[in-house]
């Protein structure tokens, strides 16, 4: 048997209202609400075009052989879909089906249930039954659909011990169903699948709540996540971990001196350390978020103060059309017909059209230093926004390192400390055996001194970048966005220009 292609005469075949116009069928279907296409031998879902998309809300392709379940976005007002006894192996591209509420699949190599996340709050019924479904996760999924009232599982490879138990297991998950295989749901039974899956019942809801909280978290950490770098912080620690320089503190020598020395007081300095790192980190991240702050006030009121000027703009390009128009309008009324000495008709066209072509050179004129006038006036804006933008960058920046040459410095004291008192500790009546070790103290601090050096700098130089970056990029988009603006503006007053010119050419021939 051939495949049939889904056309307009399929479609009349399939329309349930009883209407037949053989003459043009196509344009009876517009107003399609209900069509059944089943045992037509289709392949794939194409050519739905042919419907109106608002007016579908019922669509039925059962036993037929397609395989994939495509071509249904715009069909927005579909409330039933009935794809049973297909080869669909896979629920795919339902994006669009908004308010669907009957999904019919069953006989399909389904093996999961899955991308229905638009429909969690509008689909009613599903049949999913006599599928490939070897195991019940998709319970769980559907434990979220909150008008789910209708589901059929039968015939599926999914088993539960004892079997009699996969009834009440599914109630007691999906809590909003009120028939279940094709069977009303009791209150008893809806009592009993409660109490005998009660403590899986509590562990469950205790993971939804730790899922959204998690799921609220992540979405507090990513806006987090944006603000530091859009603040330029996303290249330094922050919280707990802000002592970026902990490898200072996992060096040999410092865990020893730490370790064998705290009653001297040798904590006492660490402490003391550690606060001061972390407050020029303070200050470093309160400058940056301070810089991030200013700098977006600055750019959204620019943006305000650019799109006012140039709406401004273009009320007064309307307002030179409109006049153009109007003139247009005078001429042609006030110049009627006469006639020549030998008695034929003449009219005052070539007159006309003499001034309105004088007008509309002066309309062009008019209009390209309305748009040469904007034009500067935007540069001169985006100008003085990168002024007064390098400026606070800049000043930004010195603080960064200010701050980052104090924290250099403290490290430094910090380590020839640690190295001081490692060195003055060291007891031995072999001299080869202090110089070896004093040499060892020596070495490790000087390899500590480095990294950190080399580990500061880095977050120095990935700060100090990306705000220059940044205002490379803003400005490179301010000027690249006026430059298509402006071709734009010009190319639409020489198109317009040009269609005036020719209408009145044909109007004076």
């Amino acid at each position: 048997m051939e495949f049939t292609v889904i056309n307009a005469d399929v479609i009349q075949s399939g329309r349930d209202d009883g209407y037949h116009n053989d003459s043009d069928a196509t344009r009876t279907f517009e107003h399609v609400g209900c069509l059944d296409l089943s045992c037509s031998n289709i392949l794939h879902i194409a050519n739905l075009c042919l419907i109106s998309s608002s007016n579908l809300t019922s669509l039925k392709l059962p036993v037929n052989r397609i395989e994939k379940i495509c071509n249904l976005d715009s069909f927005t007002n579909l409330v039933e879909l009935d794809l049973s006894h297909n080869n669909i192996k896979q629920i795919e591209n339902l994006q669009g089906l908004i308010k669907l509420r009957r999904l019919i699949l069953n006989h399909n190599p389904l093996t999961k249930i899955q991308n229905l996340d638009r429909q969690r709050d509008c689909l009613e019924m599903l049949d999913i039954g006599f599928c490939q479904i070897d195991d019940y996760k998709f319970t769980l999924y559907l434990k979220r659909f909150t008008n789910l009232i209708s589901l059929v599982v039968e015939g599926n490879p999914c088993q539960t011990e004892p079997m009699d138990s996969e009834r009440t297991f599914i109630l007691s998950i999906v809590q909003t169903l009120l028939v279940y295989n094709n069977k009303t749901i009791t209150v008893e039974e809806r009592k009993e699948a409660l109490d005998i899956h009660s403590q899986l019942i509590t562990m469950l809801d205790k993971n939804d709540r730790k899922w959204k909280r998690m799921s609220v978290d992540k979405q507090l950490r990513l806006e987090r996540m944006a603000d530091r770098k859009d603040a330029f912080l996303d290249g330094i620690p922050e919280d707990e971990d802000v002592d970026f320089n902990v490898s200072v503190f996992r060096n040999t020598t410092v865990e020893h001196v730490l370790m064998e020395n705290g009653r001297y007081g040798i904590h006492n300095v660490y402490r003391t350390y550690a606060d001061d790192f972390r407050r020029l980190i303070t200050e470093i991240t309160e400058a940056a978020e301070t810089c991030r702050g200013i700098r977006s006030q600055m750019v959204n009121k620019f943006q305000g103060e650019l799109r006012q000027l140039i709406d401004n703009g273009v009320d007064e390009s309307r307002k030179c059309v409109s006049e153009l128009a109007e003139y247009k309008k005078r001429v042609r009324c006030d110049f009627p017909v006469g006639s020549d000495d030998g008695g034929n008709p003449v009219t005052n066209d070539n007159i006309a059209c003499g001034r309105f072509e004088e007008r509309t050179r002066a309309t062009w004129l008019t209009l390209m230093r309305h748009e040469d006038k904007l034009s500067r006036k935007i540069t001169k804006m985006i100008g003085q926004l990168r002024d007064v933008l390098e400026k606070q960058i800049i000043e930004f920046k010195q603080l960064v390192n200010n701050r980052f040459c104090m924290l250099q410095r403290q490290q430094n004291i910090f380590l020839q400390f640690i190295l001081e008192y490692a060195v003055s500790s060291v007891q031995s009546d072999d001299v080869n055996n202090r110089i070896s070790k004093v040499s060892q103290f020596t070495n490790d601090v000087s390899q500590c001194m480095e990294s950190q050096a080399s580990q500061v700098e880095r977050a120095e130089l990935y700060i100090t970048e990306s705000a220059s970056r940044w205002l490379d990029d803003i400005f490179d988009k301010l000027n690249s966005e006026e430059i298509q603006r402006n071709r734009q503006k010009i190319s639409e007053i020489a198109t317009f220009i040009r269609y005036q010119n020719e209408i009145s050419k044909l109007t004076e021939s």
